[in-house]
C-alpha cells in the first residue's frame, strides 16, 4: 500500500479496536515517540478523564503529563468543550502538559483553545502518520506498507482463561506485585524488570524469573503481553486497568486482598482445583499435585511439582481455604462459601 492507502487503512484498523485496545495502542505509539519514565494506562475507575499517564525525561526538561484518547468516527469533530474538559482533568490531577488524540479531527476553536493551553492535539491522521513513521502496526518493504498481523494479534484482548498447559510458575504473591510496580516504572521488558528490582527492592531476579513473575500477573489478569514497539521483538508486559486499581490500593489493605482474591478464582485451573477441594472437604499436598496432573498435559513430574507450588499458594489467599499440618504434608482444607463477588 502507499501511504495515503496505507493511513486509510490504519485508521479502518483503529476504529474496529476495543476502546480499552485503542489506549494501549496509543500507549505503545507514545512509548516510541517520547523519552519517558513511566507510562501506563490509567484504571478505568480512576482515570479522572485522564486515559494515559507518564512522566517526560529529558535532559533539561521533566515533567508529569496526562491524555485522553477517543475513537471517534471520521465525522465526528471533537469541539472545544472537550478540550476544556481536558484542561480540567489535567489541573485536577496535577499534570503539567497533556494530549488529546482521537482518530477523527478538531475544530477550529478546538485548536486555538490548545494553543493557549498546555495540550496538544493528535488527529486521526497525526496518529497514522506516527504510526507509519515509527513502524508500528505495519510492516514495509520496498516504500509499501502492509498491517503487521502479529502486532495486532497481539494488541486484540483475549477473555478466554489461561490453558491449563500454562499453569502459573509464580509462587511469591508478593514477587508478583513488585514485577506489577516495575512494570508500572519502566517500558515493561525483561530487562527493565530486573533493573528496577535491583535498585528498589532487597533480591535481585534473573531473566527467568522476571518472566515467571510477569506471566503469572498476566494469568492472574493484573497485566498483559502488549506488542513490541523497539522493532527488537523483545517481549513487554503492560498493566491491566485491573492490576493498576490493584497497585493503587495499599498493600494488604482489604481493597488490595479483594481484587487479589477475586482474579485468583477466575483462573481456571485454581477454581477447579478449589471447587475439587470444596467437594472434599480436604485434599493433600499430593493430591492437589495428582490433580494438576491430570488437568494438564506434556508437563513433567517436576514441572508438576513447581507449578502445583505456585497454584496452591495462591489457594492459601482464599479465605475460604485453610492450610493445616507441616510444611512437607500439607492439607488443604474447605471451611466455607466465600466465593461470590465481595
Amino acid at each position: 500500500m502507499a501511504t495515503s492507502a496505507a493511513q486509510d487503512r490504519l485508521l479502518d484498523r483503529l476504529l474496529e479496536l476495543s476502546p480499552q485496545e485503542f489506549e494501549v495502542l496509543c500507549k505503545a505509539v507514545l512509548d516510541r515517540s517520547l523519552r519517558t519514565t513511566s507510562l501506563a494506562v490509567t484504571p478505568a475507575s480512576q482515570d479522572g478523564g485522564i486515559d494515559i499517564e507518564g512522566r517526560l525525561d529529558y535532559d533539561w526538561f521533566a515533567a508529569d503529563f496526562g491524555v485522553q484518547v477517543k475513537r471517534y468516527g471520521r465525522g465526528n469533530v471533537v469541539g472545544n468543550d472537550r478540550v476544556h474538559r481536558l484542561a480540567g482533568a489535567l489541573t485536577e490531577n496535577d499534570y503539567s502538559l497533556g494530549t488529546f488524540v482521537t482518530t477523527s479531527s478538531y475544530s477550529g476553536p478546538a485548536r486555538k483553545t490548545a494553543e493557549e493551553l498546555p495540550i496538544q492535539l493528535v488527529s486521526g491522521a497525526d496518529l497514522t502518520e506516527s504510526m507509519l513513521r515509527t513502524g508500528i502496526g505495519v510492516t514495509q518493504t520496498d516504500g509499501s506498507y502492509d498491517l503487521d498481523p502479529d502486532f495486532w494479534r497481539n494488541l486484540s484482548e483475549s477473555d478466554e482463561q489461561i490453558p491449563a498447559s500454562e499453569v502459573p510458575l509464580g509462587n511469591n504473591l508478593d514477587r508478583v506485585r513488585d514485577a506489577l510496580r516495575a512494570i508500572r516504572a519502566t517500558d515493561g521488558t525483561v530487562e527493565s524488570i530486573r533493573r528496577w528490582t535491583a535498585e528498589f527492592t532487597d533480591y535481585d531476579l534473573s531473566d527467568r524469573h522476571a518472566r515467571i513473575n510477569a506471566n503469572s500477573a498476566v494469568v492472574l489478569g493484573l497485566a498483559r503481553k502488549e506488542p513490541s514497539t523497539a522493532g527488537d521483538d523483545r517481549q513487554r508486559w503492560g498493566l491491566t486497568p485491573t492490576g493498576a486499581d490493584y497497585l493503587n490500593a495499599t498493600p494488604e489493605s482489604s481493597e488490595a486482598q479483594t481484587i487479589l482474591q477475586r482474579k485468583i478464582r477466575s483462573v481456571g485451573l485454581v477454581e477447579r482445583v478449589r471447587s475439587a477441594v470444596a467437594g472434599a472437604g480436604e485434599l493433600t499436598k499430593a493430591e492437589i499435585d495428582d490433580l494438576i496432573t491430570e488437568e494438564t498435559a506434556d508437563l513433567s513430574e517436576s514441572s508438576v511439582r513447581r507449578r502445583s507450588s505456585a497454584i496452591r499458594t495462591w489457594l492459601a489467599v482464599l479465605p475460604e481455604i485453610e492450610v493445616e499440618g507441616p510444611r512437607t504434608s500439607k492439607t488443604y482444607v474447605y471451611v466455607g462459601d466465600s466465593s461470590e463477588e465481595i
